[in-house]
């Protein structure tokens, strides 16, 4: 079991998470149910021996939730668990155990006797080289510390499981190191440093695919927007982890969800919606028997009430928080149900008993803080007995120190020599540093600029082997036909036959010298991208204008299906040169009599931009490859139509300098489909 701290004893939101299942975990393989059921079954079982390991693991598990259901149970099972592990020399076992009673008492404030459980083991993993469990040690050691409001030593202990952590590829405990130590932040009001941690704990979550951790951190930053009264970013937060506990069936983690929705809300002093969210809470509470879930519930529904001055209903919920607290032995859960009915009974006209629950909060807080003195009276007192202890041992010395002196003075000349040395080797040795940096530098632009000359080579061998191979067979061919028409004269009949296939093999050269010079130029010099509002419906069809004689040559029909206002803000050149590749692509692989269809879908903040012809289609193995620049190969088209095989790769440079995607969907001798995205318009420019 790993464990985060979720909420803050010194503020008003509970460590309640930090406890339970504060684990980064997947959803649980057993529920306390279960394991209670399994436990009975063990027991039951006539070669029962509770001497093995797998019953001791069972009892770990129990007394690690049993806080949430029956907080008597706890030690019972961990106790247990700890001496069966040491009477086999168990040394998980024992480790686990011990770490579970240092999480419950640093829970229950002993923190004397939690940091007693956790140094014991700590030593017992690290003689063992139990690696899982001194992190658990190392994270619970660091958690006492926060309670005790030592961060700076907290911090160094998180710090230190950290590593440990990353060494047994923990993503689980790794998460939760980043949401402690960003709470550690919170508590000094640096809220951009205390986010930082928090967002590489969300992107760990998020690489692993981790959606209950991921939601247990958006919890975490919903509780400090919430402190920082940003309730719109604390709502957004909430409402994630309350999708995603819901279709994993966290009931447990929904509850507190909901709990944590109704604060945000209550301290908006919008009471009535607050309650909704807090009777949700209770609901789940109700369901699941979680009886640490109802004295935070109970007392928001009490502030709730108050709030819309029903003081009856607040008074029977106020001490029903109180009740809870005092079963649960919850410190700040008892100060603060003392404070909430303070200010009811101020309000329904009762001064006396507002007087009496006012008195009890103050002597609550009185003794939080004088628990606090004494720790930091206790440390002091060290200090002094430490420097007294110090005088006495120079005083003792000095006689010895005074017949040392000679010795000193020899020590001292045999120094100077000595660092003489050091610095003049230093000194050899940092001007060897700096000339083997300066090489390194050297040798770093070298082959920075054997790289740069070698794709320079290869773009120039690109472009010759093109214009070689590409380029150079319709121009011969057309150089053919006007050579035939000038020397020898054709007919009426002879021309009408000649003309479109000249117009042919000049639009196919067009094509091929506008695909080269633009690709040419993006490899020498980058793209450049120059943004502004586009109408993609305009665009179509000047596109559709420019194709349509090789269309009407092969009878296919071009349908722009885009509505009218679809504004992109984008580089209208860049997505001119997508449109008129994918364009000029379907009608060349489309089949006499045929269709494309340029279609639109408007999608969360972009247009998806669909061309689908019913052409020949492609086979799978052939669609990975497609935009793939060094895997470019000229395809004749169904009029045996020719290209440089690089209006694909160019296409995808294009959308992707926009911001946007590309892909296909293809069937052979179904047709193909070529998707690519661009943004919405541009709300900071209206001109189009």
């Amino acid at each position: 079991m790993k464990y985060s701290i979720l909420y803050k004893f010194r503020c008003i939101m509970l460590l309640i998470i930090a406890f339970y299942a504060s684990s980064y975990t997947s959803i649980p393989e057993h529920t306390y149910k279960e394991d209670l059921a399994e436990l009975k079954r063990m027991k039951a079982a006539k070669n029962f021996s509770a001497e093995s390991e797998k019953y001791i693991d069972l009892l770990i598990r129990l007394g690690d939730d049993s806080y949430l259901y029956v907080p008597d149970s706890t030690t019972v099972f961990l106790d247990e668990a700890y001496e069966l592990s040491e009477k086999l020399s168990y040394f998980k076992g024992q480790c686990g155990a011990l770490n579970g009673l240092g999480n419950y008492y640093t829970f229950n404030g002993n923190l004397d006797l939690a940091n007693e459980k956790l140094k014991e083991s700590l030593a017992i993993a690290n003689t063992h080289n139990l690696l899982n469990e001194k992190l658990d040690a190392l994270n619970l050691i660091g958690l006492a510390l926060w309670q005790e409001g030592k961060n700076g030593i907290a911090l160094t202990k998180f710090l230190e499981a950290l590593p440990i952590a990353e060494k047994v590829n923990d993503v689980y405990m790794m998460g939760a190191i980043y949401d402690n130590i960003a709470l550690l932040y919170d508590d000094n009001k640096d809220y951009d440093t205390a986010l930082l941690f928090n967002e590489k704990s969300r992107q760990i979550s998020i690489k692993n695919n981790l959606d209950i951790a991921l939601a247990q951190t958006l919890l975490n930053m919903a509780v400090m927007y919430n402190k920082q009264e940003k309730y719109t970013m604390a709502s957004k937060n909430v409402d994630q982890c309350i999708n995603i506990f819901k279709k994993t069936n966290h009931f447990d983690w929904l509850g507190y969800s909901y709990q944590e929705k109704g604060s945000i809300i209550l301290n908006q002093h919008n009471y009535k919606e607050a309650q909704e969210w807090f009777k949700k809470s209770l609901k789940i509470f109700d369901e699941i028997d979680l009886n640490i879930g109802y004295a935070r519930t109970y007392m928001g529904m009490a502030r709730s009430y108050l709030g819309l001055l029903d003081l009856d209903k607040a008074e029977n919920f106020g001490l029903k928080a109180l009740k809870i607290s005092e079963e649960l032995k919850v410190f700040t859960d008892l100060m603060e149900s003392n404070l909430v009915l303070s200010q009811i009974y101020h309000e329904k006209g009762e001064p006396l008993k507002a007087y009496e629950y006012l008195t009890e909060y103050l002597r609550l807080f009185k003794k939080s803080s004088a628990e606090n003195y004494q720790k930091g009276l206790g440390v002091l007192k060290s200090e002094i007995k430490f420097e007294n202890q110090k005088k006495l041992l120079i005083q003792e010395n000095k006689s010895a120190i005074a017949q040392q002196r000679l010795y000193i003075f020899a020590a001292f000349a045999a120094s100077v020599v000595l660092a003489i040395f050091l610095i003049s080797l230093n000194k050899t040795h940092k001007i060897q540093k700096k000339l083997n940096k300066q090489l390194q530098i050297k040798q770093e632009d070298l082959i920075k600029r054997e790289s740069e000359l070698q794709e320079a080579n290869e773009t120039k061998d690109k472009l010759f082997s093109v214009i070689a191979h590409d380029l150079r067979g319709p121009i011969n061919s057309f150089h053919s036909l006007l050579k035939l028409y000038v020397e020898n004269g054709l007919s009426k009949e002879q021309i009408d036959t000649v003309l479109p296939k000249a117009l042919h093999n000049i639009q196919g050269i067009s094509d091929m010298l506008n695909n080269l010079l633009i690709w040419g130029k993006t490899q020498l010099n980058g793209t450049i991208i120059k943004p502004s509002n586009v109408d993609l419906r305009v665009l179509v069809n000047e596109n559709i204008e420019l194709m349509k004689p090789l269309a009407i040559k092969k009878s296919i029909t071009l349908l722009n299906n885009l509505p009218e206002n679809i504004i992109s803000f984008s580089d209208r050149d860049l997505i001119d040169i997508v449109l008129r590749n994918l364009i000029s692509n379907a009608v060349k692989f489309t089949n006499k009599n045929g269709k494309v269809n340029i279609n639109v879908v408007e999608m969360s903040h972009k247009y998806q931009i669909e061309v689908k012809d019913n052409g020949v289609g492609m086979a799978q193995e052939n669609q990975s490859n497609l935009f793939d620049k060094n895997h470019n190969r000229t395809s004749h088209g169904t009029n045996n139509e020719k290209g440089t095989g690089l209006g694909l790769s160019l296409s995808k440079e294009m959308v992707e300098s926009n911001g946007g995607t590309i892909w296909v969907e293809s069937e052979s001798n179904v047709g193909t489909s070529i998707f690519f995205t661009v943004p919405f318009r541009s709300q900071n420019n209206d001109g189009v």
